[in-house]
């Protein structure tokens, strides 16, 4: 059935002229819309006479979808729920699908998100630069299944609870941050005293060593999100190179007090520094994990909260002091927290598979074959 079909596209909001001018409403910017989330908060709040004249008029239980780039791309889209007296008005940038009796919200939604839409959609596009958008009558005339709505009840059911499972295993990743119970009677050591700054400046660069900025970091968790090589990222230099087991810490905004452990030989900004731990002294892990928390970054806090240029200098740092509990401590701390972490990392594979089982099932509705799970 072609969506506009089984759903009034923007409907009209005549029916409103009758409200008082200051009934209050449900406001939805478009950054409050989710990305591949169904949900989203519909936290602010307008009078009726603020809104009506300029922004997209909606009621709970019609789906929103982004139209213009790249929101549309990003997949910012969802279902309108818990809106002030059932009213919503929000982005000029949105199209409003009102379900008819025919269909669910949830099913327009799968449907508006599923490849075959979206990559339609996409080619569709009209206007220039980043005000592209999709055309009404690509979201009109799309043709999507429409089972009986006890089929679509069954199917919604089955996805949702997938995503369940998702949501579940998203909170560990979103609030896991590893963590060093303090003792007391740990003595206080100037890093300096434990580590040293390991590598030479050279802009006579080996195109095929690994390259690390602090773009390649993940905030807040020291994982890396990519190892390209130097040639790959067009360096020329200058820039630190070292060889081994070192600690990359990030000294200069926009991305201060980033950090990751890497065991090779290669290259990194001359914006970090290429920290050798003393073996005989400090767990590397353990460093870095105390490195990363709250704690430390408020110790180095004041060295560059005031300048103009936030960055932290070597002595700043070789100056501030960390806990050393004796090194066998250590070692019990870090195998406790890549135990943690090994169950963290389990949660990602289960959102990839559970993410799959809905591809899967959205596959089987269009009657396409889905991508295997991952690891099968």
């Amino acid at each position: 059935m072609r969506i506009g079909d089984i759903c009034t596209i923007n409907p009209s909001k005549s029916h409103l002229a009758d409200w008082a001018s200051d009934t209050r409403v449900s406001f939805v910017p478009m950054a409050a819309l989710n990305e591949h989330r169904i949900a989203f908060q519909p936290n602010d709040e307008k009078q009726l006479s603020e809104v009506s004249a300029s922004y997209t008029y909606f009621e709970d239980n019609d789906v929103l979808l982004a139209k213009v780039t790249p929101c549309f791309e990003n997949g910012k889209a969802g279902i309108a729920r818990g809106l002030l007296n059932g009213i919503g008005f929000g982005s000029s940038e949105f199209y409003v699908l009102r379900p008819s009796e025919q269909v669910l919200p949830e099913w327009i939604y799968f449907c508006v998100m599923h490849p075959f839409f979206r990559d339609a959609a996409i080619a569709q596009m009209t206007g220039t630069g980043g005000l592209q958008r999709v055309p009404r009558s690509c979201v009109e005339d799309f043709q999507i299944p429409l089972p009986p709505l006890e089929v679509q009840k069954e199917i919604v059911a089955e996805i949702e609870g997938y995503q369940k499972v998702i949501n579940g295993a998203r909170a560990v990743l979103d609030n896991y941050r590893p963590h060093i119970p303090i003792h007391p009677d740990w003595p206080m050591v100037e890093l300096g005293e434990i580590c040293s700054l390991d590598g030479s400046i050279t802009s006579d660069v080996d195109p095929t060593l690994p390259y690390f900025g602090a773009d390649s970091i993940e905030s807040n968790t020291g994982k890396l999100l990519k190892t390209q090589s130097a040639e790959s990222q067009n360096v020329r230099g200058p820039v630190y190179e070292f060889s081994g087991r070192r600690l990359l810490y990030s000294k200069i905004r926009p991305y201060l007090n980033k950090l990751t452990v890497v065991d090779l030989r290669g290259y990194c900004s001359s914006d970090m520094y290429p920290l050798a731990p003393d073996r005989t002294k400090v767990e590397i892990t353990y460093l870095a994990t105390f490195m990363l928390s709250d704690t430390f970054n408020e110790r180095i806090r004041g060295y560059y909260e005031r300048a103009s240029i936030p960055k932290i200098n070597r002595s700043q740092l070789f100056e501030t002091k960390i806990p050393l509990p004796p090194l066998e401590t250590q070692q019990q701390i870090v195998a406790e927290i890549e135990a943690e972490q090994a169950l963290v990392a389990a949660n990602r594979e289960l959102i990839a598979r559970f993410e799959q089982k809905i591809q899967a099932t959205l596959a089987r509705i269009w009657g396409k074959a889905a991508p295997a799970a991952p690891g099968a």
